[in-house]
């Protein structure tokens, strides 16, 4: 139980117990109706105020024609008195928490496809919480560490970015899909293995780095692809592939909704391609936020 030293020459302690007595009786200003407040029954109240009394060497209270009124020490104590009592509430109950009235900017990890993706749709839920805006940073090498300091609430990806120590939370597993522009010399209405391996590549890479699952696949029956270009954003990879005749190999979510207005053809991949997980995950000491809970339930319902 949490104690409050009160300043007098004996250095006695007042419990909680006591404090919230006080608090009663200097509100109600009667024995019984304070009794009633905090849930004593009168003797026990009486009692409560003897010690008291004996604690701070006061009256603290003397009985009147208007009630019990307040000795000046008791006025000197009570406003100390409230602060504690208002603070230990506070530890022990949080208030309730009401998105509406929030005023933060969450910042989140994450690359392009998080933007195309997601934000759209937690644009429309901030709408609830005007208070509350979102800036998104690309991933790299400091992002681990970016969120441990709490320059990023939230990292959103896939597991291979995610610091070891951070909680996470599955949002959704995606798959690949192939897209060429209408018109492609080549592919018609069929992408075959042999055209997949002999035509030329657009690869997205978000941190720069051949190679991928895609890749993986050909591996295994002893194949290789030719990547001509290399992007590190989904953004720009329908653009490119619809002014060339690359191919791109992408998450069925980036290309789906554009292929109509960049005149994109999608096949479905000509080897079994397996799909990947995409994560959001935070520093364990806002596991507990309420803002913070309230924000990752958002991206959720958003992946959703």
């Amino acid at each position: 139980m949490l104690y409050m030293m009160c300043m007098h020459q004996t250095h006695m302690l007042i419990g909680l117990d006591l404090l919230r007595v006080f608090e009663a009786l200097h509100r109600e200003r009667q024995v019984t109706r304070a009794a009633r407040v905090v849930g004593l029954s009168q003797p026990a109240m009486s009692r409560a105020l003897v010690r008291m009394r004996d604690a701070l060497g006061d009256q603290l209270f003397v009985r009147s024609t208007r009630g019990m009124l307040p000795t000046p020490r008791a006025e000197v104590l009570a406003p100390a008195i409230r602060r504690v009592l208002e603070g230990v509430e506070a530890l022990r109950v949080p208030g309730p928490f009401d998105p509406a009235t929030l005023v933060r900017t969450f910042t989140v990890g994450a690359v392009d496809f998080f933007d195309t993706d997601l934000l759209p749709e937690v644009a429309r839920t901030l709408k609830t919480a005007p208070g509350v805006s979102v800036s998104t940073r690309p991933l790299g090498a400091d992002s681990g560490d970016n969120l441990k300091t709490g320059q990023l609430d939230l990292i959103v990806g896939v597991r291979q970015v995610i610091p070891p120590d951070a909680m996470i939370q599955h949002l959704f597993d995606e798959g690949f899909v192939c897209a060429v522009r209408r018109g492609h010399p080549v592919v018609k209405n069929k992408l075959t293995l042999a055209m997949f391996v002999e035509l030329s590549h657009l690869l997205i890479a978000p941190r720069g780095e051949p190679g991928g699952p895609v890749d993986d696949a050909l591996a295994k029956r002893g194949l290789a692809r030719r990547v001509a270009v290399l992007t590190h954003t989904f953004q720009s990879a329908p653009l490119i592939v619809s002014r060339s005749d690359l191919v791109l190999t992408a998450p069925r979510r980036i290309v789906a909704p554009v292929a109509k207005a960049f005149g994109l053809r999608m096949f479905e991949p000509p080897l079994p391609v397996p799909p990947f997980g995409v994560y959001q995950a935070w520093h364990p000491r806002v596991q507990d936020d309420p803002a913070h809970t309230w924000f990752r339930r958002v991206i959720a319902a958003s992946a959703r």
